[in-house]
């Protein structure tokens, strides 16, 4: 895609030279007008050069238009088509949300300066040294005076790179800092401010502003103390010319024809230069964007999966995984391995921070293993889960996950099918009526984050679209969240009911009513599995333990102990 988008500005750059090529009608015209129309008075000859840079002026200009549609087409098309891959590809590789936030504003940055004036500027500014030999052409002089001016013009752009380079980079820094602060609070508003977070809220943003604000006062001070010097340097260098010029008349060394078209080509000349020191920011913003969508992670490349066997026909299994939060020393997870046939039910069991939402996590594909392997049917699991198609194992997260839309491209993950088979998948989970009982049913709209809905109606949402495209493997962490009573017996139904069908599930759970449908459970502390036995040959185990605990306070209390 890049590669298309390089071709489209080498075009858009030929382009620019046809363009500055044709500028040169004007000063040409301006010449012959005062050199030979006005000497001869020759009205035909005044007619055909006219008719001429009449012809040149309509050729740019179509030029112009077709380098601008080119630059604006190629733009767009990038933004789009490298948009939607990055984001699948990123889906698919487990990117982390900085890391795509990145990439788009990369993208974004890159698309917006190719669309912009500031690339004509830097493909108008290779031509300035035509327009320099025709100012020397005309007399050695003018030439000089537009030479001292253009390097004091590239001299300004040159101390603007540098100056605004670092100041750039800390002021955008603090500003994508300040930025997501903002979003994150805003995203959770009416929480911030009943949790009393207001005024400390708005204090930390503040905080984070403040550099973002110092940075962009300095780089706007230096930059309008340069652009003001470049101007200065255009217009004296304009006033030059027409004073060289007009000494250079009375002393007859050139034509009035010749100082008004050494005006007109000064005036092209320096036009791009002045242009380059607004748009050197532009650039170098530009530039670092470009070298980040170069180095995008590598495609990847999804299984091949036969359209006869999308379905799992083996288990799942771990093999010594260890799994590393990002910026955690210790692990959350370290060296599982436990196995899971075909319709069997694992209970993943431990106290709160034991690693029992991380071992879901893997068993659904939501991670990748640190170390270790995570398989199903041989394949790694998180493979199974973005191939494209549907996927192997249906996953119900402890928060619900919801995306701005309607509950029905919810559960059909934005997928074109028909109602009834989200209709079906809603019964399956036991929540039809939860979602019927909607404004608008299956219609309803879901704002982000899965504004608009309870707790509970998020979570049958969810659970519907754990179970949309029949999967052959479900992962439920936390299912019992938000539920009552009778919701409960529902749902241990709704899992009875799956589990005969043949299907394999995992339940990670405290609650002992849903670890009874396990048939092994995998207890876990610290992040080490310590067991996986049946539910029953746990009670047993534990049971002893739990006596000997009552009994110690009441052997100490009748003086046995």
């Amino acid at each position: 895609m890049l590669k298309q988008v390089r071709r489209a500005l080498f075009v858009a750059f030929l382009f620019s030279g046809f363009i500055n090529l044709l500028m040169l009608a004007t000063p040409i015209y301006t010449l012959q007008v005062f050199e030979t129309v006005v000497p001869l008075g020759s009205i035909e000859t005044l007619l055909i050069l006219t008719a001429i840079v009449a012809v040149s002026i309509l050729a740019l200009a179509l030029i112009e238009i077709a380098r601008d549609n080119v630059l604006l087409r190629a733009g767009l098309w990038l933004d789009h088509e490298l948009g939607q891959h990055m984001l699948e590809n990123g889906l698919r590789a487990g990117s982390g949300p900085t890391d795509l936030k990145q990439d788009a504003r990369a993208l974004d940055q890159f698309r917006a300066f190719v669309t912009s004036t500031a690339v004509t500027a830097l493909f108008d500014a290779p031509w300035v040294p035509i327009f320099l030999l025709a100012l020397f052409a005309l007399h050695p002089v003018i030439g000089l005076v537009a030479l001292a001016a253009a390097i004091l013009l590239a001299m300004v752009a040159l101390v603007q790179s540098l100056a605004a380079q670092r100041l750039q980079r800390e002021a955008g820094r603090a500003n994508e800092r300040a930025d997501q602060w903002w979003s994150m609070i805003a995203d959770n508003a009416q929480l911030a401010g009943a949790l009393g977070l207001s005024r400390g809220a708005s204090e930390q943003w503040e905080h984070m502003n403040r550099a973002h604000v110092a940075g962009a006062y300095s780089l706007g001070k230096r930059s309008s103390f340069l652009k003001a010097v470049a101007r200065s340097v255009r217009i004296g260098s304009q006033i030059a010319i027409y004073g060289v010029g007009a000494w250079l008349v009375v002393d007859s060394q050139i034509t009035p024809g010749a100082l008004v078209a050494s005006a007109i080509l000064l005036a092209r000349a320096l036009a791009p230069l002045e242009q380059m020191v607004g748009a050197v920011k532009a650039a170098e913003a530009a530039w670092r964007a470009y070298q980040r969508l170069k180095a995008l992670p590598v495609d990847v490349k999804a299984i091949r999966i036969e359209p006869s066997a999308t379905m799992p026909r083996r288990g799942i299994t771990l093999a010594d995984v260890t799994f590393y939060h990002s910026g955690r020393k210790t692990p959350a997870l370290r060296a599982a391995s436990l196995s899971l046939a075909p319709g069997e039910c694992l209970g993943i069991a431990g106290p709160s921070g034991a690693g029992k939402s991380t071992l879901a996590q893997l068993l659904a594909g939501a991670v990748r293993p640190t170390t270790g392997s995570a398989e199903l049917d041989g394949v790694p699991i998180a493979s199974w889960q973005r191939h494209g198609g549907r996927p192997a194992i249906g996953y119900l997260p402890d928060e619900p996950g919801l995306v701005e839309g309607s509950v029905l491209a919810n559960i059909a993950r934005f997928q074109d099918v028909c109602l009834m088979s989200v209709a079906r998948a809603g019964l399956r989970a036991g929540v039809h009526e939860i979602i019927a009982a909607l404004p608008q049913g299956y219609d309803t709209e879901i704002g982000p984050g899965g504004g608009g809905l309870s707790l509970g109606e998020r979570r049958a949402v969810a659970l519907a679209r754990a179970l949309h495209g029949d999967p052959r493997v479900i992962v439920l962490d936390e299912p019992e969240i938000g539920l009552d009573g009778a919701r409960l017996r529902q749902l241990r139904r709704v899992l009875a009911d799956l589990k005969a069908e043949g299907i394999s599930l995992v339940i990670a759970t405290q609650d002992p009513r849903l670890l009874a449908i396990a048939d092994k459970v995998a207890v876990l502390n610290g992040g080490v599995i310590q067991a996986v036995a049946p539910p029953a040959e746990l009670t047993r185990k534990s049971e002893p333990r739990a006596a000997s605990a009552h009994l110690e306070p009441a052997a100490e209390q009748a003086g046995l102990h």
